[in-house]
């Protein structure tokens, strides 16, 4: 049964909502003001090309202007049956995307020389991993062990070399792909539904969990509770880890969180700007809800979260789930600006009214959370959103819904060292990125596996500074 509550605009705006789902991490949330108050808005827009199928959920890289999409799936939100994770949407393609002129390479990783178990490692759902340089690294996911037909978290670190693969998708055979890939097995990497970003020479690999077995809501993985840390080297050609202690040094259950974002970002420290990342809600606790407090790593990527019990700390409203995301930064007011596009989200707003759904449903709406110089968070409602896109199949008629399990691309504009755009040298309108792929669902609760799918669908978003 569905459980929705309503606060009004105005309320949401003035005051701290009191009236929410018992089982989340905090039993109230932080307003949502206007986009009026930020120093810019945005605009999503249809792209005039699609993708050759529906991709969410896995690993993209970029490589001269090409887009690398690597793992994931090809159908909707997972199931929650006997089979809720269908062996036939594992993605066992490598797709190149040639943005420009919407040109698209494709190659079966069964053409190639890889044995089986390492197809199965590639073609993984909900990896973790990050681009350094030309090198692509991605660790665990969630997928099947086709020798066994069991379903595992992968305990892999691959690190893809995107000129090689590049070649071989376009049909080069000058050498096998295996040349173009070298991977290391460790229980450290065996993580699904978290993130990895790396600050300075460490990666951390963000949260997560060890899913074992097909997947039951009521029987959940083993969550880290941790960050991982290992530094990558490649000595001689060869692919090396070296361990880190995780932190916490204990895991914290109040890091039980999966398919969340984590984003880069900038923190002004006696005036000096330090690297750092932000964990962002995700799900679930412990009682099925969603978290609402974020959690605030610093250049070390030791974390920290602010007390939820207080009602100055900031809890988190909308966009809580994993969706294509931006980060920008001016240094001019010392703020971090991330904007989360979609997805799937506890708090949405429906006739200019605030309301909740612990069914926690797909939307189309856009935020943005600013943190200032001082730490403190704001969300804001933009008044852009997805565009209009009826379906035609499954409950015709019904308006997409996008953004969940979503690429986000950075066109080439000037970021900072992590990737976080500098927002101080955008003074026009000015295109920022590309959204490619997700699941795009025609409702906002599904009934059905049919009422959800991959998305084809490519979006491009511009920034307008105000002023």
């Amino acid at each position: 049964m569905k459980r929705t509550f309503k606060i009004s605009l105005l309320a949401s705006m003035m005051c701290i909502a009191t009236v929410v789902h018992a089982d989340n991490q905090t039993n109230t949330l932080s307003p949502i003001y206007p986009e009026s108050l930020l120093p810019f808005t945005i605009i999503i827009e249809q792209m005039n090309f699609q993708l050759p199928v529906g991709l969410h959920s896995g690993m993209i890289g970029i490589y001269k202007g090409l887009w690398i999409f690597i793992a994931g799936r090809t159908n909707g939100l997972h199931g929650f049956g006997a089979d809720p994770f269908p062996v036939a949407a594992q993605n066992t393609m490598i797709y190149v995307v040639n943005p420009a002129s919407g040109t698209i390479f494709s190659r079966s990783l069964h053409t190639s020389d890889l044995t089986q178990q390492q197809i199965d490692s590639l073609s993984v759902t909900s990896p973790q991993g990050y681009q350094d340089n030309n090198t692509l690294y991605m660790t665990g996911g969630y997928g099947i062990d086709t020798l066994t037909g069991a379903f595992t978290t992968k305990p892999i670190l691959t690190a893809f070399n995107l000129p090689g693969i590049v070649k071989w998708t376009m049909g080069d055979n000058s050498k096998q792909l295996s040349a173009y890939i070298q991977q290391i097995i460790h229980p450290m990497f065996q993580i699904t539904g978290g993130e990895m970003l790396k600050l300075g020479n460490v990666s951390q690999l963000v949260f997560g969990q060890n899913q074992d077995g097909v997947y039951n809501p009521a029987d959940s993985g083993i969550y880290s509770e941790q960050i991982r840390r290992f530094q990558i080297s490649n000595v001689n050609g060869q692919l090396f880890a070296n361990f880190y202690p995780s932190l916490p040094t204990l895991p914290d259950p109040n890091y039980r969180r999966r398919d969340l974002n984590v984003m880069p970002a900038i923190f002004s420290v006696n005036n000096r700007l330090q690297y750092g990342m932000i964990a962002y809600a995700g799900v679930f606790t412990e009682t099925t809800g969603v978290w609402t407090v974020p959690v605030v790593m610093d250049q070390n990527g030791t974390p920290s979260m602010a007390n939820p019990l207080l009602s100055t700390t900031f809890k988190q409203g909308m966009n809580q789930y994993v969706s294509a995301t931006a980060g920008l930064y001016s240094q001019r007011t010392k703020s971090m600006y991330n904007i989360f596009f979609g997805g799937i989200s506890y708090g949405f707003y429906s006739g200019g009214t605030f309301q909740t759904d612990s069914e926690i449903p797909f939307i189309n709406q856009v935020t943005t959370v600013k943190m200032d110089q001082n730490g403190n968070f704001t969300q804001y409602l933009m008044n852009s959103q997805y565009p209009v896109i009826l379906s035609t199949s499954v409950n015709p008629g019904n308006q997409l819904l996008f953004g969940a399990g979503a690429y986000y691309i950075h066109a080439n504009i000037q970021r900072y060292a992590n990737g976080v755009i500098n927002i101080d040298n955008i003074r026009k309108p000015t295109v920022i990125g590309y959204i490619a792929g997700g699941i795009m669902s025609t409702l906002p609760n599904t009934n059905t596996d049919a009422d959800s799918n991959g998305s084809p669908y490519v979006f491009k978003v511009t920034l307008v500074p105000r002023g």
